[in-house]
């Protein structure tokens, strides 16, 4: 499957339901929550390590194509911002999906009304020096989770997820089927339904407790 058609159908559902199709994909911590932006972004990571300086994630945003996430390593120095306003407005020229900052940014009164995706762990109105040679295309760190150049970063509200297009394009079909079974039970709940009726609940804890194998699931 080409990436782009992955990547448009991995856009379409909540980063939770791609979660749910395979628990063993990592999360980055929830300290790295969205700080502007809105819906579920995806794309290969660009990354670029930062002790506080700029100038790696100045190099990230220079060589990150239309679609890219820059992933920005900047957990050793978590007393300035690494990208603002400036950098985010740049990124969605470029077209980029996301910033994600092990780290922290600024200008959210820019950031916000952009409209362009951001993350972080917080904010600082400080920002870094950019004096130190750049570490850009590298493997690294982000909330906790190891990410190298061309990963694929999937976000939401709910946070980030990495994984490779192998992975994705493995588990895309489910992670579909998923999302239709949960929306046709949130639809049945809406109208009044009972969550029960839509899944397995009552016989699954009974194969649980008789120590048959059995899966939690929803009833076509």
């Amino acid at each position: 499957m080409p990436l782009h058609t992955l990547l448009t159908r991995a856009r379409l559902l909540p980063v939770s339901v791609i979660s749910d199709a395979d628990k063993s994909l990592p999360t980055m911590d929830h300290g790295i929550h969205r700080i502007a932006g809105t819906g579920t972004i995806a794309g290969r990571a660009v990354t670029a390590h930062s002790d506080g300086d700029l100038l790696s994630v100045l190099e990230g945003l220079e060589l990150a194509q239309p679609g890219d996430v820059l992933v920005v390593d900047a957990s050793t120095n978590p007393t300035v911002a690494v990208a603002g306003g400036l950098f985010a407005t740049e990124a969605h020229r470029k077209g980029l999906s996301a910033i994600i900052v092990d780290g922290l940014v600024r200008d959210l009164d820019t950031l916000r009304p952009l409209g362009f995706t951001v993350y972080a762990r917080g904010t600082c109105p400080r920002s870094g020096p950019a004096t130190t040679p750049p570490r850009t295309q590298v493997p690294i760190r982000c909330g906790g989770v190891n990410v190298h150049p061309g990963t694929l970063v999937l976000a939401d509200d709910d946070g980030v997820l990495v994984t490779t297009p192998e992975r994705l394009t493995a588990l895309i079909d489910t992670a579909e089927a998923i999302h239709l079974h949960e929306e046709t039970a949130l639809a049945k709940l809406t109208d009044g339904g009972s969550l029960f009726s839509s899944m397995n609940f009552r016989t699954h804890r009974e194969n649980v407790l008789n120590g048959t194998p059995s899966k939690l699931g929803f009833i076509a």
